[in-house]
């Protein structure tokens, strides 16, 4: 991928909302150069959409809770029914299958207590095939997700 490509993906993950202008100045292209370059990029799958980064704080969601979840079997169709059910609750903000101990991590964002206990009741105690769960609670977040590296040549 061509440094151009760098600069105007790391310019695009810090604000999307940058005009084609200002990306044009960033990297040094003329506006077309750089408007042809994002839809090359979008074509591409390198850019797969864009999003506003919400702050949960803001939206009174105060807690974040990673849920490490272990199924009673780790055969295909019973990670199939967990990550399908995972799928349907918007409590559950990520869903990672994992190596190690536990099967699967969850992150929940919540107001307080309990609202977790409601998720925890309403969501997670639904979800097919659990064994065992152990939450975490977050003290506090040291670094945010701000978007994935893009790594040079």
């Amino acid at each position: 991928m061509p440094n151009t490509d760098h600069k105007l993906l790391r310019s695009l993950q810090a604000d999307s909302n940058r005009s084609i202008a200002e990306l044009a100045e960033i990297v040094g292209m003329s506006s077309s150069a750089v408007h042809r370059r994002v839809r090359a990029l979008e074509a591409e799958g390198a850019i797969s959409g864009y999003t506003a980064r919400l702050d949960p704080r803001a939206l009174g969601l105060r807690m974040q809770v990673f849920v490490e979840i272990t199924l009673a079997s780790q055969s295909q169709e019973a990670m199939e029914r967990f990550e399908e059910a995972a799928l349907r609750f918007d409590e559950i903000l990520s869903c990672h299958l994992l190596s190690g101990d536990a099967d699967y991590t969850l992150r929940i964002a919540a107001r307080d207590l309990d609202h977790f206990d409601r998720i925890h009741r309403e969501a997670l105690a639904k979800l097919p095939g659990v064994a065992s769960m152990k939450s975490s609670f977050s003290i506090r977040e040291v670094k945010a997700w701000s978007g994935y590296p893009v790594l040079g040549d």
